[in-house]
């Protein structure tokens, strides 16, 4: 475990709000935290925003996480920038008005996600797949890797031992 290897990772709130499910979906959302603060060195990006929505949904678990997180000083706290631009773009782009309210939800990820390493961590399948079908025409967004923590088929787990790396299938592309 290196910490040139380190990336800056910005968690969705629902796997924060996750960790407190019964389940497979619970225990897989703590494995990852876990494997993250554990076996990795790689930080916690946090803007006001993001850190305003796992406040109100985290389980104590998530907490206690974030907490350490901070204690070991992996959280980056960048600020909010919101490009009206790029959200213009994905504006047009959307095909629905239904896409274009989720991609809505999960923009300050994707924004934060552009200011540090490109990747989000997120339970939303719906929101990435609206996000990949208009990447061709918004070409920041083909960058970006989102990962599913829940997902055996993504071997997140490993994919965050192994350094959280670029792979073309984790982008969001079509």
């Amino acid at each position: 475990m290196s910490s040139a290897e380190s990336k800056r990772l910005v968690i969705d709130a629902s796997v924060a709000t996750s960790t407190g499910e019964r389940g497979e979906r619970g225990v897989r959302c703590q494995a990852f935290l876990r494997v993250m603060i554990d076996e990795t060195y790689h930080r916690l990006v946090m803007t006001r925003e993001i850190g305003a929505e796992w406040d109100i949904h985290s389980h104590p678990f998530a907490r206690v996480w974030r907490r350490s997180m901070n204690a070991k000083r992996r959280v980056d706290r960048p600020n909010a920038y919101h490009d009206t631009a790029f959200c213009l773009k994905i504006e047009r782009a959307s095909k629905t008005e239904k896409a274009l309210v989720a991609m809505e939800k999960d923009l300050r990820l994707i924004e934060a996600a552009r200011m540090t390493d490109k990747r989000v961590i997120s339970l939303d399948d719906t929101a990435r797949s609206y996000f990949s079908a208009v990447s061709s025409q918004v070409g920041e967004l083909g960058d970006i890797l989102w990962v599913n923590p829940v997902n055996d088929d993504e071997t997140p787990n490993k994919w965050l031992t192994d350094g959280a790396p670029i792979e073309e299938q984790r982008q969001l592309r079509p």
